[in-house]
Order: C-alpha cells, then sequence, then structure tokens
C-alpha cells in the first residue's frame, strides 16, 4: 500500500512538471498607447497586459510621427 500512494505520487509530481503553464515562465507587464498632438496635448490609452513577445515589441518599438502627431508606447 506505501509503495503504491509513493508511486501515484511521483507520477503525479512527473505529470505536473511536464504542464508548466509559459506564462508563469514571461515576463510580463502593462503598456499604453500615448499620443501627442502638433499642440503637445497628450493622450494616453487603456492601460492593458502584455507578456512575452508582445511586451517586449512594444518596449522596443520606436515613437511614429506622422503629420505632427507622435505615438508611442509606455510600458511599466
Amino acid at each position: 500500500m506505501r509503495k503504491r500512494i509513493i508511486l501515484s505520487a511521483l507520477i503525479f509530481a512527473g505529470l505536473t512538471s511536464l504542464t508548466v503553464s509559459c506564462e508563469i515562465l514571461e515576463e510580463c507587464g502593462t503598456c499604453e498607447q500615448v499620443t501627442i498632438d502638433a499642440n503637445n496635448n497628450e493622450t494616453r490609452s487603456t492601460p492593458l497586459p502584455y507578456c512575452g513577445e508582445e511586451l517586449k515589441d512594444r518596449k522596443d518599438s520606436s515613437p511614429v510621427t506622422i503629420g505632427g502627431v507622435t505615438t508611442y508606447w509606455e510600458c511599466y
């Protein structure tokens, strides 16, 4: 009986270790889009959570200016 309990616990631990969620391993953060118009008026979007590649892409993106309006991502 004792061997059966130990074996079951080991099998359960092994299967649990194989099903680890990727979100636990990824870096996550919150980003909002900031827009500054030609008159220096600043508008911010609603902060949204991003993880992994999406967060990295937003952190690494450069500001874009079109027609005097600059838009960029601010992450924290």
